[in-house]
């Protein structure tokens, strides 16, 4: 370990009192630790003073550098999952809100993952790193968040679609005071009975939710409510009260008025379509007659310092005008922003924000505002339309839903978009009125989507497929390659990649990988569905009219598989192959594409291949949901012998119940089939079981036999042990996050598993698992591993700490002038040593005759110490 991090390392100690005796009584004064960790735990640089390290625990990084991770979070056996496979730049999931304070950037959505942080649905961005709203698996909320709202002392109220807020009962709305969370009332009624799809906050702090609910605080209460820091209540009185649909949207007025927008048509039983004012006694509409308000839903309001109300939506009619998507109410009158059938934007706008100048920002759906191209956010100011950014990259490549402006007038944008200006930008951006930026940095290395098929190559390097724009800082599309440590594309510019999903991948002998799905492009090159990558370049399987496979009912390649003569079979739902009519399966052997007898009962939703493994004897198993081969009935699993089709196992019980996604072959000849079913041979077994040549059986047994729910990808270990992965909870009656392993005898988990579905996994030659699907963090969100993971089986595990030492007690501390260290009984008597922050001993005294040593501290400057005594160490403060 090099001098630098062995003296950060010491400085440390005196935090963490790492060395077995108990520290004094005196808590640590130092700042933070947490406020000079970057996200993958290692020390920002320049990092110096003393720091409050009792809630982490440390490792020590290959380079010496120490890393800490917080206390209590990792479950057991999590620590052979790897760290660091968050995204760099953004969040897992849909942003749905974003709102600012101060120099934070609160956001809200469907995301359990942020930058390289497991958040569950909620975080904090304060210029450099992300953090979630409260600490441990239960941090932030259990479910959706729609709209955020910040306080003037910094309270953060949420709502959505959520039952829990910070592990406890919240109903659809709760508050995060900067520490922990509350409900807004009290017992079974907080909060209330429906979706809050709007939130907005009056000066004095009463707090106003609209959606979709008829309660509040278990009070009658028609889609909007007041919160008033104790009790619930309506927006009018008696049946009457409130709106007669949801609301969607919400905006305070300098006046405390409050603007409802939504569904609606009736509010507090005037009419009032879709936009609607609360006056603080009665409601009333925006304009007269049947032509007030706007004749389609509003998703979005917004107001200027002068009063005059924006609201967007889906209408093309304001107070009766021509008014497209987005329209001005100035107190008395509707107005289009803009002229001419150009007026506004061209589809849906879903969120709105005005600038401190008055500027308007609009998001949503839209390609053009004004009639110019304008890539879902545009700025109106207060004359014509303008886009976010120049060229075909202006703006963002799908939905904007949330927009909020800073008092620099930097814009910040969330959604489900991937990129901004043309970078990228996982569903969180700012425009800083020039330039697009995303909302991270540093190193992150998970796939910005989800991941269907896995494959390892001989040299250990791991190709994923699935749907996806980003494998951690490499631009790719729907596949890329990692090599232990980092991300590329296949192939190189735009064209890199194919241009819609992979269900399967494959690789031959001689590295070639072989991708199937249902794209119909490679790198450029027309690819119906199954394409080949030779390590430079994409290629497809066949030429002609019909190229490699066209999609039939069902459609595309679900499965590859590659014998050892280097022919290349491939399954799913297709009926056609390069001229052959296959039925859901299909041969290709280096020049032309041939079925396999007659095939399978294909071409219906309920009958596809989705499966395909070959045995060492050449023979080809099929699974899926079909129910004949080559004529052959079959329970979802067949083989083909290269001549012909037959089941696995006889008479109406021969395969399974339900359906299979993964098949394996064991070196013995063993065929292991995972899906959804309850039977195979006709005998129990839980959506996995093993087909010995003769017989099926499940994998355990009893009822806990097999998983729990959907296997959807199975691998072999290269100790023959088996892997199972999907959408389960238990294995063999053990908790598993949707991984397990299975010995031959009994079933064990994987620490704590993931916190969603795994749809594909493959091992490497070092023993490594690699994993993808969709998912974000290991089971307990210690770990974030967005879309991939990996485990290695044979990390250590964390050891259990030894005894404690007998404590010592060290006093006074703080110290001035003296102080006496007290030793137990146990302890060798050993010459002490009194060493500073930087590692510098400042004092030496003699070994003590008895169990106290006195210190002379006359001279010594103030500051933080280290008390030595051989292995026993004890923190002083010196005054």
């Amino acid at each position: 370990m090099n001098n630098y991090f062995s003296r950060i390392l010491l400085l440390f100690l005196l935090g963490l009192g790492l060395c077995g005796t108990a520290l004094a009584t005196t808590p640590p004064t130092g700042r933070p630790l947490a406020e000079v960790l970057n996200p993958d735990g290692t020390l920002k640089a320049g990092t110096n003073g003393s720091f409050d390290a009792r809630a982490f625990r440390m490792r020590t990084a290959p380079d010496g550098r120490p890393v800490f991770s917080p206390m209590g979070t990792t479950g057991t056996g999590d620590e052979r999952w790897a760290d660091g496979f968050g995204l760099p730049n953004g969040a897992s999931e849909v942003v749905q809100t974003v709102v600012r304070a101060g120099t934070d950037v609160y956001i809200g959505g469907n995301f359990t993952a942020v930058g390289n942080v497991a958040a569950n649905r909620l975080a904090r961005w304060n210029g450099t790193t992300w953090s979630s709203l409260g600490t441990g698996a239960a941090n932030g909320v259990n479910a959706g968040v729609l709209s955020l709202v910040v306080a003037g002392n910094g309270d953060v109220y949420a709502g959505g679609y959520f039952t829990q807020a910070g592990g406890a009962a919240a109903n659809n709305i709760a508050r995060w005071d900067g520490t922990a969370w509350s409900t807004l009332g009290t017992g079974a009624a907080n909060g209330v009975n429906g979706n809050v799809n709007a939130l907005a906050i009056a000066v004095n702090g009463d707090v106003y939710a609209g959606g979709r609910f008829t309660q509040a605080g278990g009070a009658a209460a028609s889609s909007i409510a007041r919160w008033n820091g104790t009790a619930w209540s309506s927006l009018g009185t008696g049946a009457a009260n409130g709106v007669n649909v949801d609301v969607r949207a919400l905006a305070m007025a300098g006046n405390g008025d409050v603007y409802a927008g939504g569904g609606f048509t009736v509010a507090g039983g005037v009419a009032a379509v879709r936009v609607a004012r609360w006056n603080g006694t009665a409601w009333s509409s925006l304009g007269s007659g049947a032509a007030n308000g706007v004749n389609l839903d509003v998703c979005a309001l917004a107001i200027a310092v002068n009063g005059d109300v924006y609201a967007g939506g889906y209408f093309t009619q304001a107070g009766g005008a021509a008014a497209n998507n987005i329209a001005r109410w100035n107190g008395t009158a509707w107005s289009s922003l803009g002229s001419g059938a150009a007026n506004g934007v061209n589809a849906g706008v879903l969120a709105l924000v005005v600038a401190g100048n008055g500027d308007v920002y609009a998001g949503g759906r839209f390609t053009l505002a004004g009639g110019a191209a304008a890539g879902g956010v545009a700025r109106w100011n207060g004359t014509a339309w303008s886009s976010l950014g120049s060229g075909a990259t202006n703006g963002v490549n799908a939905d904007v839903v949330a927009l909020a402006v800073a008092g620099n007038g930097a814009v910040y944008a969330g959604g489900g978009f991937t990129l901004a200006g043309g970078a990228t930008a996982n569903r969180v951006a700012r425009w800083n009125g020039t330039a697009w930026s995303n909302l991270g940095t540093g190193p992150a290395n998970g796939v910005n989507g989800y991941i269907n098929a896995l494959v390892v190559a001989g040299n250990g390097d791991v190709y994923a497929g699935g749907y996806f724009t980003q494998a951690g800082g490499a631009a790719a599309n729907n596949i890329a390659r990692w090599n232990g440590t980092a991300w590329s594309s296949l192939g190189s510019g735009a064209a890199n990649g194919v241009n819609s999903y992979v269900n399967a991948l494959a690789i031959a002998v001689n590295g070639d990988v072989y991708a199937g799905g249902n794209f119909t492009q490679a790198g450029g090159v027309a690819a119906g569905g199954v394409a080949c990558w030779n390590g430079t370049a994409w290629s497809n399987l066949g030429t002609g009219p019909v190229i490699g496979v066209t999609a039939g009912v069902v459609g595309g390649v679900n499965a590859l598989a590659i014998a050892g003569n280097g022919d290349v079979y491939a399954g799913g739902g297709f009926t056609q192959t390069g001229g052959e009519v296959p039925g859901g399966v299909a041969r290709r052997n280096g020049t032309a594409w041939s079925s396999l007898g007659t095939g399978l009962a294909t071409g219906t939703f309920s009958s596809y291949v989705f499966a395909l493994a070959i045995a060492v004897n050449g023979d080809v198993y099929a699974g899926g949901n079909f129910t004949q081969a080559g004529g052959v009935a079959t329970g979802g699993v067949a083989r083909w012998n290269g001549t012909a089709w037959s089941s696995l196992g006889s008479g109406t019980a021969n395969g399974v119940n339900g359906y299979i996604n993964a098949l394996v072959v064991a070196g013995n000849g063993d065929v292991y089939a995972g899906g959804r079913f309850t039977q195979a041979g006709g005998a129990a077994a839980n959506s996995i079981a093993r087909w010995n040549g003769t017989a099926w059986s499940s994998l355990g047994s009893g009822a806990a036999n097999g998983v729990n729910g959907n296997a959807r990808t199975l691998v072999l270990a290269g100790s023959g042990d088996v892997y199972a992965g999907g959408g389960f909870t238990r294995a063999g009656g053990v908790a598993a996050g949707g991984v397990a392993r299975w010995n031959g005898t009994a079933w064990s988990n994987l620490g704590t598993g993931n916190n969603d579905i795994i749809f594909s996994m493959a091992t490497g030659p070092t023993g490594k698992l690699y994993i993808g699907g969709d998912f974000t963090a290991t089971g307990d969100g210690s770990k974030v591993m967005v879309n991939f993971g990996i485990y290695d089986p044979n990390a250590p595990l964390a050891t259990k700490a030894t005894a404690a030492m007998p404590a010592a007690q060290l006093f006074p501390n703080p110290a001035h002038g003296t102080a006496t260290l007290r030793l137990p009984a146990s302890t060798p008597r050993l010459p002490l040593t009194l060493t500073d922050a930087l590692g510098r001993t400042v004092r030496c005294y003699p070994a003590p005759a008895g169990p106290d040593a006195a210190l002379d501290l006359r001279g010594v400057p103030a500051g933080v110490y280290v008390v030595g005594c051989g292995q026993l160490t004890q923190r002083l403060v010196v005054e």
